[in-house]
């Protein structure tokens, strides 16, 4: 079940964790704080278990206003950031090549200029 598409916010701050990945995990989560800009990815083997994880990584960056952006099973999520702004692209695709351009895309459509990837996490992690 997927919790939303591309979504591009304007930042204030922005906090990344790394996820844990194990080989065969299927489902992919990024937890988004609107207030603090902090972000958070989890790769894990059930859906619920994904987004907890997520969730739990973004609040313990400090934020406490965390929410699911994005989730999924079989879909990779990117986050891209602009080195103009303090703005970010989030997205999902079905490849990481889909996932890394919707980011870009969303990135950008407020003016931001010099947004690249930051990360892209799959579900599977074996996803391409």
């Amino acid at each position: 079940m997927k919790a939303g598409l591309g979504i591009l916010f304007t930042l204030a701050a922005f906090a990344l964790s790394t996820p844990a990945m194990a080989d065969d995990a299927t489902y992919v989560a990024a937890a988004l704080s609107k207030q603090t800009g902090t972000v958070a990815f989890f790769v894990g083997e059930t859906d619920d278990a994904t987004k907890s994880a997520a969730l739990a990584e973004c609040k313990g960056a400090g934020a406490a206003d965390c929410e699911i952006s994005i989730s999924g099973s079989n879909i990779c999520i990117s986050l891209a950031r602009a080195t103009s702004r303090d703005r970010l692209g989030l997205a999902e695709g079905a490849t990481r090549a889909e996932s890394q351009s919707g980011a870009l895309s969303e990135c950008s459509k407020t003016g931001a200029e010099g947004c690249n990837i930051h990360d892209t996490y799959c579900g599977p992690t074996s996803l391409q």
